[in-house]
């Protein structure tokens, strides 16, 4: 038999339970009401331009960053020596390769910008630089934070380089942003769906 102070704590765990489901099953989240983004922006190498120069990203607030400012970013652009060729190589720079915390991560995935509607679950680089090369465009998943039902995701993106100005050391991008907090779909202008 039940007691009254019994039956709350079993709602709760119910609710705990359901909201702990719903990071692995997108059947289960509230339904996505803004639309993809998409937009261009450019960046600047960590090393060898002005401190003054953004150089990260913030998929969250969707705004560039500089580093010397803040740490609410979720990724970095940076030129870096290749040991293997012996050549600089333009490469992104997740928050956890340069001493904070690994929550944001990089996936670099060959395919077509337009043709990537979905960013994969699992298997983004939290630690290491991820190189940029045209014909690949890197995924990207946010910090996480609490989203407005209560269970900690984060955002998804799609970034694709334009332009590589070695001389300026900067990066010229087009980037698609799903809002949506725990939704994965990345068709830019589209309401993700379940």
């Amino acid at each position: 038999m039940h007691t009254r102070k019994q039956l709350p704590l079993a709602g709760l765990a119910l609710v705990c339970a359901a909201a702990l489901a719903a990071c692995g099953d997108s059947n289960l989240l509230p339904p996505a009401t803004v639309r993809v983004t998409d937009d261009t922006l450019t960046l600047w190498a960590l090393s060898g331009t002005p401190v003054s120069s953004p150089s990260a990203y913030d998929i969250l607030d969707q705004l560039v960053a500089r580093t010397d400012r803040t740490t609410l970013f979720d990724f970095a652009f940076d030129i870096r020596p290749d040991s293997a060729s012996g050549d600089s190589v333009p490469v992104f720079v997740p928050r956890g390769a340069i001493g904070l915390s690994e929550e944001a991560g990089l996936m670099r995935v060959r395919a077509d910008f337009d043709t990537l509607l979905l960013a994969p679950a699992e298997g983004y680089e939290t630690s290491r630089a991820v190189r940029v090369d045209s014909g690949y465009v890197i995924v990207a998943h946010s910090r996480y934070t609490t989203c407005n039902w209560g269970i900690q995701s984060g955002l998804y993106a799609k970034i694709e380089p334009i332009t590589i100005d070695r001389a300026s050391r900067s990066i010229r991008m087009r980037i698609a942003i799903d809002p949506n907090c725990g939704y994965r779909g990345l068709e830019a202008g589209t309401i993700p769906e379940r």
